[in-house]
C-alpha cells in the first residue's frame, strides 16, 4: 500500500511554510518506516521558489511525491505562464507523479494545454466551494481535457454523509484517479484525525487500495501521526 501525509498535517505547530519544507520536517512521516508517500502543498508562489532553490530536501525516500498547487485564478497571462512554468521544474526536480489543482478559481482550462508535460489532476471540492462538488462539475473538465483525478473522500462526506457520492465517483472514475485524498471532519477545524471522529464510513469508502493514498487529518501534536495511519491501514485491511 502506497499511504502517507501531506506537509501541511502539522499546521497548527509548524506555522511557517518553509518550517514544513523542511527535511527536520519531512523526517517526522519517515521515522519508523511511517509513510512511503509525501504532498507538498504550495499556498503560494514564494513556496515554489523556495522548493526551486532548497538543495538539502530529500524525497527520494517516498515512492509516491505529489504537489498541491496553489488555488489561484489560472488563465492566459503573465502570472499563470510563469507559475506553470516552475511547476516544470519542480516536476522535474522532485520527480512528481501527481499535481493536484482545485477547480473553483480557474478561468481558462486551455492554458494548461500548453503544459501536457506535467501530471495534472483535478480535486473535487466541500461544500463551502460554489463548484467543484458534483459528478457534473468534474465531468464537464475531465470530458475536455486529458487531466487525472485526486478524490478526496472526506469532501464527498461532508457533501453526502451517506457516501454514495463517493461511490460514484470511483465507479464513473476508476481509470483516472491517480490519489485519494482522505481524513475526518471536524466543523471548525474541517480536516481531523479520523481516530478522533470516529467517521468509518469514510474509510471503508475507498475501493482501489493500490493508488496512493495521502491522509490530510491535521494533528493537534506530535505522534498523532502514527496514531491516524494505523487506525485507517486496520480498517482498509479488514
Amino acid at each position: 500500500m502506497i499511504i502517507g501525509f501531506g506537509n501541511g498535517d502539522f499546521f497548527r505547530l509548524y506555522s511557517d511554510d518553509k518550517e514544513r519544507f523542511s527535511q527536520k520536517y519531512i523526517d517526522l512521516f519517515k521515522a519508523n518506516n511511517l509513510a512511503n508517500a509525501i504532498e507538498l502543498h504550495c499556498s503560494d508562489e514564494e513556496c515554489i521558489d523556495h522548493l526551486l532553490l532548497a538543495d538539502n530536501i530529500d524525497l527520494s525516500y517516498f515512492k509516491f511525491v505529489s504537489l498541491h498547487a496553489p488555488n489561484f485564478q489560472y488563465q492566459k497571462n503573465d502570472i499563470s505562464i510563469r507559475i506553470l512554468s516552475k511547476l516544470v521544474e519542480m516536476h522535474k526536480k522532485y520527480n512528481l507523479q501527481n499535481i493536484v489543482f482545485h477547480v473553483d478559481k480557474v478561468k481558462d482550462w486551455d492554458v494548461f494545454l500548453d503544459y501536457n508535460m506535467l501530471p495534472i489532476s483535478i480535486e473535487n471540492l466541500d461544500e463551502r466551494k460554489e463548484s467543484g462538488r458534483s459528478i457534473d462539475d468534474i465531468k464537464s473538465i475531465l470530458e475536455k481535457y486529458d487531466f487525472k483525478l485526486t478524490l478526496d473522500l472526506q469532501h464527498c462526506f461532508v457533501n453526502d454523509r451517506t457516501m454514495t457520492l463517493a461511490i460514484k465517483f470511483q465507479e464513473l472514475y476508476k481509470e483516472r484517479i491517480v490519489e485519494y485524498h482522505i481524513s475526518g471532519y471536524e466543523e471548525e477545524l474541517l480536516h481531523y484525525p479520523l481516530f478522533k471522529t470516529l467517521q468509518n464510513e469514510i474509510i471503508y469508502s475507498l475501493k482501489f487500495k493500490n493508488i496512493p493514498i495521502i491522509i490530510e487529518s491535521t494533528f493537534d501534536k506530535i505522534g498523532e501521526q502514527e496514531t491516524e495511519l494505523e487506525y485507517i491501514k486496520q480498517r482498509l485491511n479488514q
